[in-house]
């Protein structure tokens, strides 16, 4: 089974897998041996009946070095054939040579010879004088060829000490035989020695790389990254080691690399934007800022980011601007270029600049093919295209609604995967949609001059919604968003038992922020106190707005709900504490608000302030001539 850590090193094309040898045989297999059992036999024979003969040899010393010499003049002069043969007449000179045995099994090898060459070899290593890697290395290569693998292994590991393991040929050539017997525990040991000889070439890097995750051995891998980025000087190399550490969790380590680098380059682009993921948002922030403006790492993608950690902390202006810069350079890099996008559409949707909002919210869906669609139509609803909004949303219904999947897919845990995307997707569908008519429902509503054919058209809409929200909670009715909207639109439609318990419900949910939460409370709150039923519904839900006060009494709603509490006073009769109430609320931010005015006017007169409720009530009528409350404070008839 591959390790987990096979998705951060994929791209460096692991199915290189055999560095110089073709497919590794069976454990315990060799190549083919070229004797048989019978030649070992004889070859140990020989060699004992030579060592017998050497103990008692005459050996010609003068004659051994002049023939030598005559064999070195042959090879100088290129005549091989008669090198060798000097060669002979020296070993038979002096038979007890051990330097002198290996030269000729040297040149037997060189001509094929492999049976004679292991006699010579076999019966030389069993003559005294120095030992040496090259006469080792030659008693293994030969051993390979006989299958023994206890003898191979031993004569190689005799030469790599002998040499200190600095035979390049000789670690090459035992990396070969490991390879063969599927030793990979030393096969990795010995690439570890060998790829720094060779400049990390790509086939063995390639090779012990794929040991090393076959293995799981994640630590090794990234060292592994690390020494080749040292003696390469290859980027991509240390992009590896930074994705493996951060695939390990190992985040401080791969943080202090990337807090080095001083470059544009990709590679140092891709380190800093993967390292800002595990960092908290202010750290995130500040690191970011100083890759960009003080390292070098200038370019739009750690820009864009800066933009989004600037909007997530609420400096928009300065979050519009790096945006926008970015997005303009993110050409042929859409994965980045939606980031800026959407930053951009929550950053002019909050500000309420909707054709700013649409034309970025457009781009998106331009650069991912349609998957931002439903942001489109959410954002159509929001600046009151909803005919634009509709027209998506009715296709996006028609998709996922009748959704199949494609035919040839087998695998049946991914077929079940897709189905749950699907059913997700439908959902989503049908919570935008569902709000989306809500929202023009609550324009038409409080439009005082919308006629009776825009205000059936509200109701419409309205029904529409419920039937909508049904079909969602039929299917998951864990969404606490979605249970609001319910109780909301059941509100709207009088149908106030139905709405209070879902409110019921909502006030019991963990899920809400203290926002959502002081959100719900006060609709809730305000709904019982304007529906005025009963005197404890009243008192309920004014306790219910005061806990809305609590939990936002310093944000941007706190006006609101201390309209609600002066309207629940109002409701009980306790006239001055409600009046005292309004006094707090900035009147300038309910200008355009008719619900103040009226409540305000409502206070002013019950006590008795009879020219400060006309004025109240002007402005009320300059808004909605057609108030009730304005009609009935003026003697006008409805």
């Amino acid at each position: 089974m591959r390790h987990v850590l096979f998705s951060w090193v994929l791209s460096l094309g692991v199915a290189a897998l055999c560095a110089c040898s073709s497919a590794p045989a069976k454990k315990g297999d060799v190549a083919a041996p070229t004797l048989t059992a019978a030649d070992s036999t004889l070859i140990k024979k020989v060699v004992e009946e030579h060592v017998a003969k050497v103990k008692n040899a005459d050996v010609d010393l003068d004659a051994a070095h002049e023939f030598f010499i005559l064999a070195k003049n042959m090879e100088l002069r290129g005549d091989a054939r008669q090198a060798d043969f000097f060669w002979k007449q020296a070993y038979k000179a002096d038979p007890t040579s051990r330097y002198l045995g290996f030269g000729v099994a040297e040149r037997l090898v060189a001509a094929g010879e492999d049976s004679l060459a292991l006699v010579e070899a076999k019966k030389a290593s069993a003559l005294k004088g120095k030992k040496t890697a090259a006469q080792y290395a030659l008693l293994a290569r030969l051993y390979v060829k006989t299958g023994e693998v206890d003898s191979c292994r031993k004569y190689f590991e005799k030469g790599l000490d002998e040499s200190r393991y600095q035979d390049m040929a000789l670690l090459y050539d035992y990396s070969l035989f490991l390879e063969a017997i599927r030793d990979e525990k030393e096969l990795v040991r010995i690439y570890d020695l060998l790829l720094p000889k060779v400049n990390f070439i790509s086939t063995l890097f390639q090779r012990q790389l794929s040991l090393l995750l076959d293995m799981g051995r994640d630590s090794a891998v990234v060292d592994l990254f690390s020494r080749a980025h040292e003696a390469t000087g290859d980027k991509q190399m240390l992009l590896q080691k930074v994705r493996g550490l951060m695939a390990m969790k190992r985040n401080k380590e791969a943080v202090a690399i990337v807090d080095t680098l001083t470059s544009a380059k990709l590679e140092d682009e891709e380190m800093t934007i993967m390292v800002l993921a595990s960092m908290e948002g202010d750290s995130a922030y500040a690191f970011a800022r100083k890759k960009y403006y003080e390292d070098g790492v200038k370019t739009p993608v750690v820009l864009c980011f800066i933009g989004q950690y600037e909007y997530d902390v609420g400096k928009r202006d300065s979050a519009k601007v790096h945006l926008r810069e970015s997005v303009d350079k993110l050409q042929g890099q859409p994965k980045y270029a939606n980031r800026a996008y959407l930053g951009l559409v929550n950053i002019f949707a909050a500000e309420q600049n909707y054709p700013e909002a649409i034309k970025y919210a457009e781009k998106s869906d331009s650069v991912t093919n349609g998957e931002t669609r439903m942001l489109l139509a959410s954002v159509y609803a929001l600046a009151d295209k909803y005919d634009k909004a509709y027209t998506i949303l009715d296709s996006l219904m028609k998709f996922w609604e009748n959704w199949k999947p494609l035919p040839g897919i087998v695998d049946s845990t991914k077929l079940a995967q897709m189905k749950v995307e699907s059913q997700i997707k439908y959902l989503q569908v049908l919570d935008i949609y569902s709000r989306a008519l809500i929202g023009e429902a609550l324009l038409i509503e409080k439009d005082a001059r919308a006629d009776s054919v825009k205000k059936a058209r509200a109701t419409a809409n309205r029904e529409k919604a419920e039937t909508m929200l049904d079909t969602f909670f039929a299917k998951d009715s864990s969404y606490v968003r979605v249970r609001l909207s319910m109780a909301m639109n059941l509100e709207r439609l009088k149908r106030y038992d139905e709405s209070f318990k879902h409110f019921e419900v909502l006030l019991k949910q963990p899920e809400f922020t203290p926002h959502e939460m002081a959100s719900t409370l006060n609709y809730y709150g305000y709904s019982l106190i304007e529906l005025n039923r009963s005197a404890e519904e009243v008192e309920k839900g004014y306790r219910l707005v005061l806990q809305a006060l609590v939990l936002e009494k310093d944000g941007e709603a706190k006006d609101a709900y201390l309209d609600s509490k002066a309207w629940g006073l109002y409701r009980m009769g306790r006239f001055d504490e409600a009046y005292q109430v309004m006094q707090l609320i900035d009147h300038n931010k309910m200008n355009r608000d008719d619900v103040f005015w009226e409540h305000l006017g409502a206070i002013q007169e019950a006590l008795g302030m009879k020219q400060e409720a006309a004025k109240s009530y002007k402005f009320l009528r300059k808004l909605n001539p057609k108030h009730p409350a304005v009609l009935k404070f003026f003697g006008k008839k409805k």
